[in-house]
């Protein structure tokens, strides 16, 4: 898997991830676990999508919680929306929950850390 020209991608399972992480260690990836019949869900969508054409340096995903099993495992989804901040397969953080100004924060703030990082690097 490769980045698209679409900002957000859609990940089915474990190894697409994996494969993901593999090809972008040093990335901060934000896993937007959903379900297509979730209301708050949909409410933020606008804002996800806007927000991963702005954080260029950020890989944004969308996980269906009814596909991706093995995902919603991995990081004991309990609620929708559910958003995973991760870097190098290890989890940064988690925000269950459709807050808009929260979650718009939190991905400047790891867009921000990502990219001092890189600069220290």
């Amino acid at each position: 898997m490769s980045l698209s020209k679409e900002p957000i991608l859609e990940l089915s399972d474990m190894a697409e991830f994996n494969h993901l992480v593999r090809q972008h260690p040093e990335k901060v990836i934000v896993l937007d676990f959903f379900a297509t019949w979730c209301g708050p869900c949909k409410a933020i969508a606008p804002l996800y999508r806007e927000l991963a054409i702005e954080y260029k340096g950020v890989i944004f995903c969308k996980v269906d919680v009814d596909e991706a099993e093995d995902l919603c495992a991995k990081y004991d989804v309990k609620m929708m929306p559910t958003f995973v901040f991760t870097k190098n397969g290890e989890t940064l953080e988690t925000l269950e929950g459709g807050v808009e100004e929260e979650l718009r924060r939190k991905v400047r703030g790891h867009s921000l850390a990502a990219s001092s990082s890189a600069v220290a690097h």
